[in-house]
């Protein structure tokens, strides 16, 4: 039987792949050049010495294409790429609507690199077919890895690459939310930024159907050339091990290196304006960072007014990402968003980073769609021409906490108004965790920054095991007022260190 499945499958290749296809084919092969990563990163460095050449784009009908068109340009299951594993498989997507400038996809095989492109035969186009030449290259826009991460022989979207330096990747009982991107390039100081894009991506098969899935990428763009490794890990966690290499062309004032983005649009402690029956709205809703020293940051994000960067300056950071904390339905309300199954998304630095920042990126947004949050890490010293740089991390997409805390950590915020007056009152929760003590053996150390600060209360709470601290705060300048609050058990802190900022209204 399972050699006639094969024989099956043959004879279905052949139907859909005329004499133009198989031509494709050979000029696939004969393309076929040696490949690895030192290769890849030396052929970067020497891309970075001529002048950047803009890519190319796909032809008119393509981009003209809606939405929904491109949407229905769907892959014919028999060209997925590694059909046949019951481990990873690879779906290409084909230029048209938004992306308009192809990637070229190689597959390696012993050392081998071969393109793969994306021709009409491979494509339902429905009423489109008429528009596409047969045999002619589409242009590949990116792909999806698949993967069977809850059931045996149900594939389903495991890995994104899909526009600019773009790419997105659950855990295991996770839907879809923050992101990454391969680099940022002087996002958020009030210009226009520029984005580096993925121009070619490298997938090994792997040995095993299992094992972890290796794939190189090729970036570029006006001021940098960057060769990329990721290794796929699949388990409870999905976790992507990066290693990056840097050209820059130019001088560079930001460089955001390991960037995240999430979309928050407002929460219990960011409801100005909301009229929504939902009682919240958001794919993450805080940034965490783990410093050098040990200390425990978590800053609720907000959904501003104008844009804002806040900078957490730092040595060889531990960690920092964007985390999804609220894990009741009730908290959201949303069949469909099903905005409390979003992963956290943490980044673990690997090697010496240097002194540097985080950097958080809040953007006004009305447009749940779209991700208005970012946070990346980014150098003391501004990139000159020339330079090289390297760094190495990893992205870690979880359901659960991907750092286990032995202090509380923040539960909730919530911020309002004082009747009568300019302050506002600020609620913070946090777990308790067991055997840690009760309100009346803590203190809470506050600080306020261009505020008055009232009186500060700490008290157990009656229906779960936290501790809630509340202030008021009365801003006393035009800027705006930071804060930050530490709970203590004597010196020993208990609690993470919650930090936030508030703007003026």
């Amino acid at each position: 039987m399972l050699e006639l499945r094969t024989t099956r499958r043959a004879l279905v290749g052949l139907a859909v792949a005329p004499w133009m296809t198989r031509a494709v084919r050979a000029a696939e092969a004969a393309q076929a050049a040696p490949f690895s990563f030192e290769r890849l990163i030396e052929r970067t460095r020497e891309l970075a010495l001529r002048p950047y050449q803009p890519p190319r784009e796909v032809p008119e009908w393509q981009t003209a294409l809606s939405a929904d068109a491109w949407r229905k340009l769907r892959l014919k299951p028999e060209w997925l790429i590694w059909a046949d594993s019951p481990g990873y498989r690879v779906r290409p997507y084909p230029c048209g609507w938004v992306y308009r400038h192809p990637v070229q996809l190689f597959l390696v095989e012993d050392g081998v690199a071969r393109p793969r492109l994306a021709t009409p035969e491979q494509f339902e186009l429905g009423e489109l077919a008429a528009r596409a030449t047969p045999g002619e290259d589409l242009g590949v826009a990116g792909f999806t890895v698949l993967f069977p991460l809850t059931v045996a022989d149900q594939f389903e979207p495991l890995l994104t690459f899909l526009g600019a330096s773009y790419f997105r990747a659950i855990g295991r009982g996770t839907n879809p939310g923050a992101g990454a991107r391969g680099l940022t390039l002087d996002t958020g100081l009030g210009r226009p930024e520029e984005f580096p894009a993925f121009r070619e991506f490298y997938l090994v098969r792997p040995q095993q159907p299992f094992d972890p899935l290796t794939l190189y990428a090729l970036l570029d763009s006006p001021r940098v050339a960057g060769a990329y490794r990721f290794e796929v890990v699949v388990r409870e966690q999905t976790r992507i091990d990066v290693d990056v290499n840097l050209f820059f062309r130019a001088p560079v004032e930001q460089v955001g290196v390991a960037p995240l983005s999430a979309m928050f649009q407002f929460g219990p402690h960011d409801r100005a304006g909301v009229d929504d029956v939902r009682p919240a709205v958001h794919d993450v809703e805080g940034l965490a960072m783990w410093t050098a020293a040990g200390e425990l940051l978590w800053r609720p994000v907000a959904n501003p007014s104008e844009l804002r960067l806040s900078v957490l300056v730092d040595e060889n950071p531990r960690g920092f990402g964007l985390f999804q904390r609220s894990r009741d339905f009730r908290a959201f309300e949303d069949l469909d968003g099903r905005f409390e199954t979003k992963p956290n998304l943490w980044v673990v630095p690997r090697g010496t980073w240097g002194k540097g920042s985080v950097r958080l990126i809040e953007v006004p947004s009305q447009d749940e769609r779209r991700d208005n949050i970012v946070a990346f890490w980014t150098p003391a010293s501004p990139v000159v021409a020339g330079q090289e740089l390297r760094f190495a991390y990893a992205l870690i997409w979880s359901l659960a906490p991907p750092i286990e805390l032995s202090v509380g950590r923040t539960r909730v915020t919530r911020i309002g108004a004082v009747p009568g007056s300019a302050a506002r009152r600020i609620i913070i929760e946090f777990e308790r965790p067991a055997g840690a003590p009760s309100a009346s053996e803590i203190t809470a150390r506050v600080g306020v920054a261009n505020g008055r600060l009232g009186p500060v209360s700490v008290r157990d709470h009656p229906l779960v095991p936290a501790w809630r601290v509340s202030f008021d705060v009365e801003p006393t300048g035009a800027g705006p007022v930071e804060m930050r609050c530490l709970l203590l058990a004597g010196e020993r802190p208990v609690s993470e260190t919650w930090i936030y900022r508030l703007d003026k209204t």
